[in-house]
């Protein structure tokens, strides 16, 4: 395991799994000029987040959507049996979670335990946003939404950081899954 948190194997890891999601909402979105540049500035920023090593946070928010977008998209468009995507999500938000956690600082068997519950939310959260006939970029905007909810507890209770509170992000977490349900276009998957 401390392989993975080799700083530079962690770089890489991150880098290319940024790229793969940019890559998949690119094709997906071709079309959609002024989404691909916001996405595109946005994956750029993160890039560089990646490489300098600052804004966890920011980097599993970022990568959170774009990697929930990608899954979903392999699900529904490419037909990927269910069960591979779940595998891939466990790997892949396990990662981004180990890696947030490495990151505030939070050590020792509470991480690790953690560290599953997390993934295995944000599966059951995976599986249960593809039964709502909603777009996969509004899915993975609530995805994004639940893991700022998860950073924001290791932050203030794993961490024990005084500088927030904890219902600051239940607060904006529910606000913001409301208005992505609000907004979302309802009946179509793509």
């Amino acid at each position: 395991m401390s392989f993975f948190h080799n700083q530079t194997v962690r770089k890489i890891l991150l880098t290319l799994i940024l790229a793969w999601g940019y890559l998949t909402f690119y094709l997906q979105n071709s079309g959609v000029t002024t989404l691909i540049v916001l996405i595109s500035i946005i994956s750029l920023v993160g890039l560089v987040s990646i490489w300098r090593e600052s804004s966890a946070i920011f980097i599993l928010i970022l990568m959170s959507f774009i990697v929930s977008y990608s899954f979903y998209i392999f699900l529904f468009q490419l037909a990927l049996p269910v069960w591979i995507v779940m595998l891939a999500i466990l790997l892949v938000f396990g990662y981004l979670f180990s890696y947030t956690e490495h990151r505030i600082g939070i050590l020792g068997k509470k991480r690790t335990i953690y560290l599953v519950l997390f993934s295995l939310i944000i599966l059951e959260v995976f599986l249960v946003l593809s039964y709502f006939l909603i777009n996969p970029i509004s899915q993975s905007l609530i995805i994004s939404a639940i893991c700022y909810l998860f950073v924001g507890f290791c932050y203030t209770v794993l961490a024990k950081h005084t500088d927030n509170k904890f219902i600051t992000y239940v607060i904006f977490t529910f606000i913001s899954i409301i208005l992505v349900y609000l907004t979302s276009s309802w009946g179509g998957l793509v």
